[in-house]
């Protein structure tokens, strides 16, 4: 089992040895560390392409009702507003594919976009992402940090349908940013450690303005951000951590009302309540991200899969 722990950073992982075949310009480490760190930022940006129209109209009919009202009133932080944000993260990962294709010339498949068991890994990812925050929350029911409030759902069925798409797609942006332009990109030049440490703190720096933001949900993002990086390098694939990012962000907010790194996601299958005071292992304000209930299941399961042996890439 240690055999397969060094196995996932040396020899090279496949994924990073294919990437290595692109034409990038630098070969200094920190060099490409900063470019990739301004890349990335850039890609997260171009998002705002996708937001703009809908804040312009949003915008214009909060013109139209003040016309009449004399109160002007611009929510930004309604339902509809996290929903196109959701959406809107669709750019950032058009935009890290078509740099790393027509910049660093090199295929998807070396981001971990490749066929072979694309289906089946994204089903049990989905199933393993369940059963985590299944465990996070029962945690906190064990220690009396959280309890349960009830079915809250009523008939918002199109409501829930959309924010599972939204979170497809925001899990997709995410993961595509970090662990298949970033950790690829760094990785190949610097090794696999230096990719998955350098991602992974910037997949945590990325939260560090979210509300109610601690020391510990810091951690916990990025020890999430580890879970996912050394899960890439072991599959040589991205599709069952999209898998993971997509229905571990969509159960905590929308199947169990609980808030997702401090944002509260609207319509929710049942309610579990965290219990004032007990915020060391709920997460308090930030939600169960920030919670120590998080950070065991995250360390349980990067051990796991460290142990796990690699994946033979064709």
């Amino acid at each position: 089992m240690l055999a397969n722990i060094k196995k996932t950073f040396r020899p090279l992982p496949s994924i990073l040895t294919a990437a290595q075949a692109g034409e990038q310009m630098e070969n200094n480490v920190f060099v490409v560390a900063l470019l990739a760190a301004v890349i990335a930022l850039l890609g997260i940006f171009s998002e705002a392409i996708f937001l703009l129209p809908y804040m312009v109209v949003k915008g214009v009919l909060a013109g139209v009702a003040a016309a009449q009202t004399g109160n002007f009133q611009l929510n930004m932080n309604s339902v509809d507003m996290t929903l196109v944000q959701l959406f809107a993260t669709v750019g950032a990962t058009v935009a890290m594919m078509l740099y790393v294709k027509h910049v660093e010339k090199r295929s998807l498949r070396t981001m971990g976009f490749v066929r072979e068991h694309a289906v089946s890994d994204y089903l049990i990812g989905m199933v393993v992402a369940f059963a985590m925050f299944a465990a996070c929350v029962g945690i906190c029911m064990a220690t009396g940090a959280m309890v349960f409030s009830g079915y809250v759902l009523g008939g918002r069925y199109l409501m829930m349908a959309l924010f599972f798409v939204g979170f497809i797609i925001q899990g997709m942006s995410e993961e595509t940013v970090c662990r298949g332009f970033m950790m690829t990109s760094l990785g190949s030049k610097g090794g696999a450690l230096v990719g998955v440490l350098f991602n992974s703190l910037f997949f945590g720096a990325l939260h560090l303005g979210n509300s109610g933001v601690t020391v510990l949900s810091m951690v916990n993002l990025v020890l999430f951000g580890l879970f996912m990086s050394v899960l890439v390098l072991k599959l040589n694939s991205i599709w069952m951590a999209c898998a993971i990012h997509t229905v571990w962000n969509f159960v905590q907010g929308n199947f169990f009302g609980i808030l997702v790194s401090g944002t509260d996601m609207g319509p929710s299958v049942f309610r579990f309540v965290s219990v004032p005071g007990m915020g060391l292992w709920n997460g308090g304000q930030f939600g169960m991200e920030g919670g120590l209930a998080t950070s065991i299941v995250l360390t349980l399961a990067i051990v796991i899969v460290l142990l796990l042996k690699p994946r033979e890439s064709k």
